[in-house]
């Protein structure tokens, strides 16, 4: 399966009069705005930036187009992430300005290229699935790891997801437009989809927890199928 991503930012990223210029695209809004100050270390922070653009620039063993030599900076818990992969991907660069070494507010979470909520929420919850991310409660956010053993285990032996792919082979899964019916061999289902991107449904599982849980395996399933045409005109 191909997949097209499409960016479009309010003009080009430059280093003006008043300072850098970065522009970004996708993310909670079209074009946010998360961050604008000083670094507080320029030498050392000129020095990093160089390198992680360095990287992005760079094609290590194959053309590619220019068009996909974008670094990416990310503004979340007080810190800015300046982050780049090399034209084959063969070599990742990342740079990280901590509060001591920022003079500004980060007015909130954003990526100059990251993509819609809903899409990172199904990501995360995918990795997840698969034990390659954590949540930390305390920090309030998500963080990488490796577990000792066979990466799609979890997924293989997750009952709601095994559940959900049974139903979506079935074809137990129609679509309508935010709504969806699930039919099973005893009940029929019906699935919303929220505006933030989250689902409910009428089963037991989600009366009794209310997504706490997680989803339930009827609104996996729905997760799972593309949503008809008409639906996204």
């Amino acid at each position: 399966m191909n997949a097209v991503q499409t960016y479009r930012h309010l003009r080009p990223s430059a280093l003006r009069a008043a300072g850098l210029d970065l522009q970004t695209c996708g993310g909670p809004a079209a074009n946010p705005r998360f961050f604008a100050g000083f670094l507080t270390a320029p030498a050392a922070a000129a020095a990093g930036l160089l390198a992680v653009a360095e990287v992005a620039r760079t094609r290590y063993h194959q053309p590619v187009s220019p068009a996909s030599l974008d670094p990416v900076v990310t503004g979340s818990q007080g810190r800015l992430r300046f982050e780049s992969f090399s034209g084959c991907c063969g070599v990742y660069a990342r740079m990280d300005v901590l509060p001591a070494g920022l003079d500004g507010e980060i007015s909130g979470h954003g990526t100059t290229n990251a993509l819609p909520d809903e899409r990172v929420r199904a990501a995360l919850a995918r990795l997840g699935t698969a034990g390659r991310v954590g949540y930390d409660v305390a920090d309030g956010a998500y963080f990488h790891r490796v577990m000792p053993y066979d990466a799609g285990r979890a997924e293989r032996d997750n009952p709601r997801l095994v559940g959900a792919r049974a139903l979506v082979e079935r074809g137990a899964v129609e679509r309508d437009g935010e709504h969806a019916t699930v039919r099973t061999d005893a009940e029929t289902y019906r699935v919303r989809r929220h505006p933030d991107g989250a689902y409910s449904c009428s089963c037991l599982w989600w009366a009794r927890h209310r997504g706490q849980r997680g989803p339930c395996r009827h609104a996996l399933a729905v997760s799972m199928v593309p949503a008809p045409v008409e639906a996204l005109s």
